[in-house]
């Protein structure tokens, strides 16, 4: 292939098997979740919770270990496919629904990750959390609500970790399911599969 040929045909045939990538891994993702959501306590000894999860639980480091690549991944594959979608220019013409719930559902899966980051609650997660509340409040006019929404309070506590909690492993993965099923009817509608 010419450098200077900018279409990279050969390419688009790595987009069906990223998008086959993608769903099983957000599969993967989402069964381990459930298994880690039934033992998962979200309190601020939540580091607690996932030391016995991963310490005391019969393969709940390996159920742990895969939730984390399987979240990575997803995301991973994700962002490849918006990219090679951009690149082809998918967000012209018939295709335009499809690039629009691909992005949403982008979106939903980085949030998804940025939330279940938190989850843990080590010295990492809180302090990443505090620093990025603190930095909400610093928004004019509307800081201290959205800080105050965001955390159930002024600091981090149970209310914060039960918010994050039932954001991550509810909000976003029914969102995150009907922007996949919204992007399958867009790929059906515009012919793709």
């Amino acid at each position: 292939m010419d450098v200077s040929d900018r279409s990279g045909e050969r390419f688009k045939l790595f987009l069906p098997y990223l998008s086959s990538a993608t769903v099983t891994f957000l599969v993967l993702a989402l069964v381990t979740g459930v298994l880690l959501g039934a033992h998962f306590v979200p309190t601020m000894e939540a580091y607690d919770s996932t030391r016995s999860i991963t310490g005391e639980l019969n393969f709940g480091w390996a159920i742990r270990g895969l939730h984390w690549w399987s979240s990575s991944l997803t995301l991973i594959c994700s962002l490849t496919f918006t990219s090679l979608a951009f690149w082809y220019g998918y967000f012209r013409g018939p295709a335009k629904w499809l690039w629009l719930s691909g992005l949403a559902l982008g979106l939903l899966l980085l949030g998804a990750n940025v939330t279940g980051y938190y989850l843990p609650l080590d010295q990492n997660a809180y302090w990443r959390l505090v620093i990025e509340a603190n930095l909400f409040a610093d928004v004019p006019v509307l800081g201290s609500a959205i800080k105050y929404f965001l955390l159930g309070g002024s600091a981090v506590s149970t209310a914060s970790i039960v918010r994050i909690n039932w954001l991550h492993s509810v909000v976003l993965p029914v969102f995150t399911l009907i922007a996949l099923v919204c992007h399958v009817y867009a790929a059906r509608k515009a012919k793709l599969i």
